[in-house]
């Protein structure tokens, strides 16, 4: 063909200063038809290369064009306009949202002008491969001159020498030399490159995102991974566990792209799931177990923290410090809520002061058009406004748009818009542009409620499903009977003991083993979690016991806590009452039970009779405990209402000031039918009154029956509630407006709510204050605090009212317990006292030769929350322990040891040494600094 002209009739441009709402066909159209106007069969004689035009300046059509006409949106052109074309010598094609069918369209219409019994042109059969750097080339020169005018500079590109390069290009297609092209392509983009660096002579940083979904295993990782390209991972140690069992080579092609540092692998976690509103036993161990297994798959440690699914909280840079990891992909891919930066990096620190260099540009859709339409305008902003101009893109599971496959195109000839890099290199390069203050709790909000109750479709419907709200709850719990056994074994290991597990092997590693099946079945093992808790609390007890009296029967209470706790406990099958004195403070006897409270001390144990000398039975208490509406003891009374059954008013003794109310209710409207409230125990060391009710709606028709317990011990400062909801009509929907909940109310609008994350309290302001820990009510100098339980999820109404969640679509269970207490100095120790066990052994003698009461570890600061005490991994004669501080101030520390340690060292959470501590005696000194997280070493051999 003689010399032609390539021409895209649109009324539209490629955006520069502004963005342009159009339909993504209209985009596809536009961009397809500028794409195949570059096909070498096009290009081949052309004049120079290929522009947009208005359709109204070609009405008339003139010989020697070839043009490309949008299907969409349709052209005002006129009806015979084809003709004329075919009249005037030129050729028209039409350009359509499909790749393959633009360039099918514009090979036939070349075609169909040759003449008859020509041979046909080799470069309208060129294979796509071949074809490709040309698309490339072209998606580049027009992205450069929109971004030229962007700049509003004059394009400096040598446009002769740039198009003599492209001709020589398609010259040599038909040579024998099948490297001449691509030469000559490159010297074309290093042209393009070098008019580029007049506007911004620094790099462009490109950084892709491929997000594997465990649905979609099969799904292709973007093109740049096959073309040894730079790509950024983002999957969990448990997905590439799933391909290396499923797909090994596919597992084995990754790790040869990681160790050439052509993959970053951000993860860290070894389970997507809802880590924010976990215990940080549970975060840590996924952290933990989920670098051990990615390093063990790719051959190396992970060195950028990532996520698929939301898992902030503001403690979470400590977290990663502490686990040894410095970088962190700081994005949300679903619709939660995180804290909005403007620069590309931050340091993103925690409120101990860690930081973690973060990355927060918000990536691209790379599987729509409108991310490549309007790459010259994005490439302007970052440009004008970043330090580093930086581009993200993101690639889902369905596959990038065929613009991707030419942007990488020419990055393989020249660095036109930017070079490609994995993010561990790029945070290395680039320095945070923004030292940000810590964030609150209510800068972070991930609506799990929503993923957990209405799955989508698809998905198959797991247990977190049928438990969408108390599985929380559950998992809290064996967590802490988890961790209960942990602590145990490591109290035993302080005396110089070790136990067997059931197996014969070491009771460490069968822990160990249980703790992952704790932590990754999403249903934990109850039954062998209570045999594991049993068996290290008897052998405790047999060595605490082995010097007692004999044939004195009695019973042994174990605290794991790092706190004193006044136990209540209800014991079957008993011929009398249980003695009251020592550390019992509080006993009764009824039909066989006996209901006693202990003090046992942090970290010791407390030791009581089981039968007492024949003599009078015990004098009443003199506080009577429950009345027909009030259970109350020495901290509070509780009135129970008679027209809801719920909680009318609780009051401490000084004020007698009403702190709360609560109710039953159905969300979104419901009211109460009380039909009993009943006393079942008046003293002298419970008080309890059960109510029972039923809710109705608007048409008095019964939603659900309810019972609540309300309990008051001697000497416990919370108030018990127990909640049973049997729904005859179960809520579905939209689970924030539809569910069964336990309604709090108080008076004093301008109380100020606060709600614990991981042992540190925040003021909230959120409608949607999630928090398994506790919420706290500050008016004056009053401070009420509510005890979920472990039930994460609350909802405010107005200001001086909030839902506690019980029950929406698919949730199982029907029974919840919640507490409340008044004036908690650490309420963080509470909230985990509630939710831990006391292990309770009968014994056949006893006391412990040192006394009924005593302790084996001893920390005396209140504001350190022991979370873990382990004996050590490597079967040494020492337990570590990893302690938070919650008060929110540091200071020093003392831990004293039942034996005298030999050496006392600070850790990171590895077990890898990292300071000395100085003993004296029985006693290792610590500087804690405030919301630290330590992990302490003691060696007594």
């Amino acid at each position: 063909m003689s010399t032609h002209e390539l021409i895209l009739l649109s009324p539209y441009r490629l955006p520069t200063h502004h963005t342009l709402y159009l339909a993504d066909d209209d985009v596809a159209t536009f961009l397809n038809g500028l794409a195949a106007l570059w096909h070498p069969a096009a290009l081949n004689g052309a004049a120079a290369p290929p522009r947009v035009a208005s359709p109204y300046d070609h009405e008339d059509p003139k010989p020697g064009f070839i043009y490309a006409t949008p299907v969409s949106p349709p052209l005002m052109l006129p009806d015979d306009w084809y003709f004329r074309v075919r009249q005037a010598g030129s050729i028209a094609f039409k350009a359509s949202p499909g790749r393959d069918a633009t360039l099918a369209g514009l090979k036939d219409a070349l075609r169909s002008r040759m003449s008859e019994g020509a041979a046909p042109d080799p470069l309208i059969e060129l294979d796509a491969e071949r074809a490709a750097p040309f698309l490339g080339l072209g998606f580049g020169q027009a992205l450069l001159e929109a971004l030229f005018e962007a700049m509003s500079h004059e394009n400096m590109l040598d446009a002769a020498a740039f198009w003599k390069d492209v001709q020589d290009a398609v010259a040599a297609l038909s040579g024998d030399d099948a490297d001449t092209p691509r030469r000559c392509l490159k010297a074309a983009a290093e042209k393009m490159l070098s008019a580029r660096d007049v506007i911004y002579p620094a790099s462009v940083h490109l950084v892709d995102l491929a997000l594997p979904d465990d649905a979609h295993l099969d799904a292709p990782w973007p093109a740049s991974f096959d073309k040894g390209l730079p790509l950024n991972l983002i999957a969990s140690a448990a997905l590439l566990e799933r391909i290396g069992r499923e797909q090994p080579e596919r597992l084995a092609k990754l790790r040869e792209r990681v160790e050439a540092d052509l993959v970053d692998v951000c993860g860290g976690s070894y389970l997507e799931r809802d880590d924010a509103l976990l215990p940080i036993e549970s975060q840590m161990w996924n952290l933990l177990k989920g670098q051990a297994v990615t390093k063990h798959l790719l051959g190396r440690e992970v060195r950028v923290f990532g996520r698929r699914r939301f898992g902030f909280h503001p403690h979470t840079p400590l977290l990663l410090q502490s686990s040894g990891i410095g970088k962190a992909l700081l994005l949300a891919f679903d619709e939660s809520v995180i804290p909005a930066h403007r620069t590309t990096v931050v340091n993103w620190p925690s409120l101990d002061g860690k930081q973690v260099q973060s990355f927060t540009r918000t990536p691209l859709p790379a599987d729509t058009p409108q991310t490549f339409f309007h790459l010259a305008h994005h490439l302007h902003r970052t440009i004008m406004q970043d330090h580093a101009a930086t581009l993200a893109l993101l690639h889902r599971t369905t596959p990038a748009g065929p613009w991707y496959d030419d942007w990488l195109e020419l990055t393989r000839l020249a660095p036109v818009l930017g070079r490609w890099t994995t993010l561990s290199a790029y945070l290395s390069e680039v320095l945070a542009g923004d030292y940000t203050a810590p964030a609150s709790a209510d800068d972070f909000h991930g609506d799990y409620l929503v993923e957990r109750a209405n799955p989508p479709e698809g998905r198959p419907v797991g247990p977190e499903h049928r438990e969408p709200v108390s599985g929380f709850a559950r998992q809290t719990r064996a967590r802490r009977q988890l961790d209960t056994a942990w602590g145990l074994a490591a109290l035993n290991r302080g005396l110089g003991g070790r136990i067997e597990g059931p197996d014969g092997g070491p009771f460490e590693e069968y822990l160990s083993r249980l703790e992952d099946r704790t932590e990754t079945d999403l249903t934990p093992p109850g039954e062998e979690l209570a045999k594991a808790q049993d068996l290290a609390a008897t052998a405790l007890a047999r060595r605490l016991t082995a010097r007692g009296q004999p044939n004195n029967p009695g019973y042994l209470l174990l605290n794991p806590c790092s706190f004193s706790r006044r136990v209540a406990l209800e014991l079957g099958g008993l011929p009398g009452p249980i003695p009251q004195g020592g550390p019992v403070k509080a006993s009764q006897f009824n039909d066989g039970v006996g209901r006693v409270v202990v003090e046992v001390p942090a970290l010791g144990f407390a030791w009581f009779q089981r039968e007492g000398p024949p003599g009078p039975p015990p004098t009443p208490g003199r506080l009577r405990l429950a009345d027909d509406r009030c259970v109350r003891n020495e901290y509070f009374e509780a009135e129970v209402d008679p027209a809801t059954g719920g909680l009318r008013a609780i009051r401490d003794h000084r004020t007698r000031a009403n702190r709360l109310g609560q109710q039953i209710v159905f969300n979104p409207g419901s009211t109460t039918h009380v039909q009993q409230v009943r006393t079942t125990s008046t003293g002298p060391a419970l008080g309890e009154i059960v109510s029972e009710s039923v809710l109705l709606d608007p048409k008095d028709e019964v939603l659900a029956s309810v019972r609540q317990r309300f309990r008051a011990w001697v000497g416990r400062p919370l108030l018990e509630m127990r909640i049973d909801v049997k729904p005859v009509q179960p809520p579905k929907g939209y689970p924030w407006h539809a569910y069964y909940g336990a309604r709090f109310a108080w008076r004093d609008e301008k109380a100020a709510l606060t709600r614990g994350v991981c042992g540190a309290s925040y003021a909230t302001s959120h409608t949607r204050p999630e928090t398994p820990d506790y919420l706290e009510l500050t008016s004056g100098s009053q401070k009420t605090v509510i005890f979920p339980g472990g039930l994460p999820f609350h909802q405010r109404h107005g200001g001086r009212m909030l839902d506690v969640i019980l029950l929406v679509e698919g949730e199982e269970t029907l029974s919840f317990d919640l507490a409340i207490g008044l004036d908690r100095e650490q309420p963080m120790q509470t909230a985990l006292g509630v939710v831990s066990p006391v292990p309770v052994i009968e014994t056949s003698m006893g006391p412990p030769h040192v006394g009924a009461v005593g302790w084996l570890f001893h920390l005396d600061a209140p504001n350190l929350l022991l979370t873990s005490l382990r004996p050590a991994a490597d079967g040494a004669d020492a337990v570590t322990a990893r302690l938070l501080e919650v008060g929110g101030f540091g200071g020093q520390a003392q831990w004293r040891c039942v034996r005298d340690p030999k050496q006392a060292r600070l850790l990171d959470a590895h077990g890898e040494p990292m300071l000395e501590l100085p003993v004296r005696g029985d006693a290792v000194q610590m500087d804690v600094g405030r919301n630290d997280l330590i992990h302490l070493r003691l060696d007594f051999t």
